[in-house]
């Protein structure tokens, strides 16, 4: 013969055991998603000694540091346009512990929403490593040297260590023969009046850091107002935080 609770504490306890299942099932959802070990973003950002292209009213997009989200960081950027105006741009970034936690930051310049194809350069989870983050940006510029129309990423793929290694590279979907090509080291993705016209990268200064902003440079002057260049602001990655120099615990 079948129980059942026949008071209204016998109820409350099933309700309580009920959505305490319920809490463990979607916690253990939730951890699922993360990584077996964290990442800690260490130090004040530090901007590229360089910006690719040419410099202009700056605006940072992403998260430098000293943020609720400072464990955010670049992974790809993508552009549009707006009458040949490179206006809108949107800075890719994922969250370095949690694949799952992914946030599309923009910055647009433009005077309507008519947009043209988008422009990206992003290192994605299906055809890269997980953990793969942006550590170099370069710009490919028109004729006038005027407006970005092309865009190339480098970076790294953070290892089981908690340190910044070689970037991991998965197989291109299409195959030739019995040979299967890895996806570009350095993916990038330009526009008809790029003409090869590619500037000098701006990079994180030091070897074991990441992209945790972008610094993009737009032409003064009425909207649409043009992408010039872009730098980026770097953290380093290690296993254990580490204060900054300046600050004492």
């Amino acid at each position: 013969m079948t129980r059942y609770p026949t008071s209204i504490t016998q109820l409350t306890l099933v309700s309580v055991s009920f959505a305490s299942a319920l809490l463990l099932l979607s916690a253990a959802s939730t951890q699922a998603e993360r990584y077996p070990k964290d990442v800690m973003l260490n130090g004040a950002a530090m901007t590229s000694e360089h910006i690719s292209g040419f410099q202009g009213t700056d605006f940072v997009v992403g998260v430098p540091d000293s943020s609720t989200n400072d464990d955010y960081a670049v992974f790809g950027l993508s552009s549009e346009e707006q009458r040949d105006h490179p206006c809108y741009v949107t800075v890719r970034t994922e969250n370095v512990n949690d694949s799952s936690g992914k946030q599309d930051l923009k910055k647009e310049l433009c005077s309507g929403k008519e947009k043209s194809r988008e422009m990206v350069a992003a290192f994605t989870d299906n055809a890269y490593g997980k953990r793969s983050f942006v550590t170099g940006v370069r710009v490919c510029m028109n004729g006038d040297n005027t407006r970005v129309k092309g865009i190339q990423i480098r970076g790294g793929t953070i290892t089981d260590e908690l340190r910044l290694g070689k970037l991991e590279r998965g197989a291109q979907d299409q195959k030739f023969g019995n040979i299967s090509h890895l996806n570009p080291e350095e993916p990038k993705d330009d526009r008809p009046n790029c003409n090869n016209n590619w500037k000098r990268w701006a990079l994180c200064p030091r070897d074991n850091q990441i992209a945790t902003a972008v610094v993009l440079h737009f032409e003064a002057g009425k909207e649409p107002r043009s992408l010039t260049g872009i730098g980026l602001q770097c953290r380093n990655v290690g296993g254990v935080y580490v204060l900054p120099e300046n600050r004492t615990p």
